[in-house]
């Protein structure tokens, strides 16, 4: 009995950890060109049209969950690269690390665009910390993230029970928790958008009929969109000096004084 159930639980356990990045990347690049993957992606990168144009500046850096399926587009940005979790697949990641530990100075990166790189970390926290510590001050980090409140994110619990696909492994990061993120690492929210709110199993067949039940999602701002993107901005706080500020006076020696066209008469020879 008791074999039993350490059987069961470890097949549980199994169901419900979530793998790095680079051992389910083949698996979420696969689940990425069905119908529903490619609906998504499609839907993440029309709301990121609306929340990336003000965010212009010069260096930009792209975290993805397969390097290969990583937004397009340049947003305004003079250059940008991104870095993949591992080159099991063919792609144009420029860097392969561990987005827990990435090889970049402090403070060097304007934008970080987190493309579901959160959810699917085995340590998100580290990830959001090693996002803001490449941060510049004012700089802004975009994260799109599924919706755990969301017929999708309901959908994962029976899903990652019956499955073996990847996509249905992942952290249930809600956006009020997120925030709470965030903040502790002074990153103040600026903008959130969702979108995508057809089910699971379905898939576009046509324009009209998803189009409908998108115009209604946001229309009402619904709650329950497939995944939300929220964009911060990043503060740091600066010293503040109490009191009046005093130059003390340095002491600076002083070589005396040459007087000008002095002659210094010599005796010379034979006289006295």
């Amino acid at each position: 009995m008791r074999n039993l159930f350490q059987a069961s639980r470890a097949y549980f356990d199994g169901k419900h950890r979530v793998t790095s990045l680079a051992d389910a990347q083949a698996s979420l690049g696969s689940w990425f060109q069905t119908h529903y993957g490619q609906y998504l992606l499609q839907r993440e990168q029309e709301a990121l049209i609306q929340v990336m144009p003000e965010l212009g500046a010069h260096r930009m850096m792209r975290l993805g969950v397969t390097p290969h399926q990583l937004l397009t587009g340049e947003f305004n940005h003079l250059h940008s690269f991104s870095i993949g979790p591992s080159l099991g697949v063919q792609s144009g990641c420029n860097v392969v690390a561990d987005y827990d530990s990435l090889p970049l100075p402090s403070e060097t990166v304007d934008t970080v665009l987190l493309h579901h790189a959160l959810e699917f970390s085995q340590y998100p926290h580290e990830v959001l910390k090693e996002a803001a510590r490449v941060l510049t001050p004012c700089g802004h980090m975009v994260l799109v993230v599924l919706n755990p409140i969301s017929f999708f994110g309901l959908a994962k619990w029976p899903a990652r029970l019956l499955s073996s696909q990847a996509v249905w492994r992942h952290h249930s990061l809600r956006h009020r928790r997120l925030i709470d993120w965030l903040r502790l690492l002074n990153c103040h929210p600026v903008k959130a958008v969702s979108g995508s709110f057809p089910l699971p199993l379905q898939w576009p067949k046509t324009d009209n009929e998803i189009g409908f039940t998108e115009k209604i999602g946001q229309k009402y701002r619904l709650p329950w969109g497939s995944f939300y993107i929220v964009v911060a901005r990043k503060y740091v706080a600066r010293p503040t000096l109490h009191g009046p500020r005093r130059w003390k006076s340095i002491g600076i020696p002083v070589a005396p004084a040459v007087k000008k066209n002095s002659v210094i008469k010599t005796p010379l020879s034979g006289e006295k």
